[in-house]
């Protein structure tokens, strides 16, 4: 059971019934704070962070979004909108701060791993998944490579196309390699 104190962390990108079992509701309690909303309320529809803070919100539960995903958000929209916006507070903060001071060097170590492709080529969001998770990989001992990999994954699989997992996979594998053995 989760105490009232506690906070959940979530992806910035959840179904109504993954938020259900990420907050230990039923689905139908999701879908009814939902309904009275306004909003889709399928199972299976996915939910903005905002939505899905506010509906666990009123089941009493504080949920909060994963800071890769708010870092991936916001590098999206460094790229595509306002590269003068301020950034998020805490790791989502530090992570995007430390993305977009070293965005030059991070691409040019991109590139010359992924083979036949120049990171200006690659999908917008697969780039920025490369950069955050070469960022971490190069901040630190922790978080380990693997957790480091498996959520640039995650992110790839939840926000970007079908073949991007892997894609992602092999390039950070590759990173790792030089930047955490070498």
């Amino acid at each position: 059971m989760i105490k009232a104190s506690e906070s959940i962390m979530i992806p910035a990108r959840i179904s109504a019934s993954d938020l259900a079992d990420a907050i230990g509701k039923e689905v139908s309690e999701v879908q009814a704070v939902l309904a009275s909303r306004h909003e889709p309320d399928d199972p299976g529809d996915l939910l903005g962070a905002d939505l899905a803070v506010a509906a666990a919100g009123v089941l009493g539960v504080e949920v909060v979004i994963e800071p890769r995903d708010l870092a991936l958000e916001r590098l999206y929209e460094h790229e595509t909108r306002d590269e003068s916006a301020e950034y998020p507070e805490g790791r989502a903060g530090r992570l995007v701060k430390g993305v977009v001071e070293h965005l030059e060097d991070l691409d040019v170590q991109i590139e010359a791993v992924s083979e036949h492709w120049s990171v200006a080529r690659m999908p917008l969001i697969d780039r920025n998944i490369l950069r955050l998770g070469l960022f971490e990989l190069q901040s630190g001992p922790e978080p380990s490579t693997a957790v480091i990999v498996s959520e640039a994954v995650r992110l790839a699989q939840v926000y970007s196309t079908e073949k991007s997992g892997s894609f992602v996979n092999g390039v950070l594998a590759t990173l790792a390699k030089s930047v955490r053995d070498g």
